[in-house]
């Protein structure tokens, strides 16, 4: 070699490839997710029992800068641990392209359904009561206890709504009949969660009929791209 040369090390002509048979992008989305939110809620919730941190009130919060550190830190291992999680999904041979398409169809519903009912049930419930009293219900009902059960409904109506999807092609479903059952499904959960908060108005409908329109719009381009990299990561693997 050239000590003149500012190469440092040899280079190859052709790039390594990268042992990745049978990869799910959905599987491997879903590990990350569960590494991301079970690490970082320990790491929160760990620290403030271990350091002997107040508990946000979230009626009158009154964050200190140990509670923003420890927020800090609870996302960057749960940062860390998505990526493991990630990594361990890669490993996993997802053989059938059937099943690897029922995971692809249900993690893009699962994630994005859950975002939207998030945003259409919050909406809904502000247009109904207004923004003050709106607030005022969900602390009332307690602020941790109402985002798992926003995030349950909606994880659960995005499964609901994925596995009407996929089956929809294999039992020659006609789209009509699938979008009445997943508005059908939508304004149920979206009634419920209104009855569990006992609000009297009818903007559970909205809600009910925008969330899974919305998904229709949203998820599919979604789908279709973690086909692309699955074929993609096979194509490029020896």
């Amino acid at each position: 070699m050239d000590w003149q040369s500012r190469k440092i090390s040899p280079t190859r002509e052709t790039p390594p490839r990268v042992l990745i048979r049978y990869p799910c992008p959905g599987l491997c989305r879903f590990f990350g997710m569960v590494g991301f939110l079970v690490v970082s809620f320990i790491a929160f919730y760990g620290g403030i029992a271990e350091f002997g941190l107040e508990p946000i009130d979230w009626a009158a919060p009154a964050w200190t800068w140990k509670h923003f550190a420890l927020i800090a830190i609870a996302v960057v291992l749960g940062g860390m641990a998505s990526l493991v999680g990630f990594g361990l999904a890669l490993t996993i041979k997802v053989r059938s392209e059937r099943l690897s398409d029922l995971f692809i169809v249900l993690w893009q519903h699962l994630a994005n359904v859950t975002v939207l009912w998030v945003v259409a049930v919050g909406l809904a419930m502000t247009l109904a009561l207004g923004q003050n009293q709106a607030h005022a219900a969900i602390i009332d009902f307690g602020a941790e206890r109402a985002t798992i059960h926003a995030l349950g409904t909606g994880g659960l109506l995005g499964v609901l709504l994925g596995l009407a999807l996929y089956l929809a092609p294999i039992i020659r479903l006609p789209f009509l009949l699938y979008l009445a059952f997943s508005v059908g499904v939508s304004l149920l959960a979206a009634r419920w969660h209104f009855a569990v908060y006992g609000i009297q108005s009818h903007w559970w409908v909205a809600a009910g009929i925008l969330v899974p329109i919305l998904s229709l719009l949203v998820a599919p381009p979604m789908i279709e791209r973690d086909r692309r990299q699955r074929r993609l990561a096979m194509e490029e693997s020896p």
